[in-house]
């Protein structure tokens, strides 16, 4: 990921707030503190169920995570995160741009949206902003949140 100081800052915040330290967040998100280590010290981006995990813990909004918005909303009431291909159909169909265009402005290739949209895999957090981009949409509407 581009920037993941400001993900890890942003994380660092939210736990504060909260009297979280990554132990504690580990266990409450079910998943491995050396995970969580790597993603505060900026070594690794969460892979895409754990981004969920955080931000649908923290009720704040994915674009403030990921360093796109100054503010979390916390105050936002958000959607549960939708089925990734499910979502990302309906914003194919929604935005009227076809998968063809897709695959040649962004070049992705065929089989990595194919494995988006069934499912099968899920975008990295670089790719949820690259995606956001290219539809010109809020991480969070990306997922199904708003």
């Amino acid at each position: 990921m581009d920037n993941l100081s400001k993900l890890s800052e942003n994380l660092k915040e939210l736990m504060a707030e909260h009297n979280l330290n990554q132990v504690m967040l580990a266990e409450k998100l079910e998943t491995s503190r050396t995970k969580f280590s790597d993603i505060l010290n900026a070594k690794n981006a969460p892979s895409y169920k754990t981004f969920i995990s955080i931000i649908e813990y923290f009720n704040c909004s994915a674009d403030f995570l990921l360093g796109l918005t100054d503010y979390p909303h916390e105050d936002v009431v958000y959607k549960p995160t939708q089925p990734f291909g499910e979502r990302l159909r309906e914003i194919f169909a929604d935005s009227g741009k076809s998968q063809y265009q897709f695959i040649k402005q962004t070049k992705t290739s065929w089989s990595v949206l194919h494995s988006w949209l069934t499912g099968k895999t899920f975008p990295s957090t670089d790719n949820l902003i690259k995606l956001s981009k290219y539809f010109d949409c809020s991480v969070d509407y990306l997922l199904g949140r708003v």
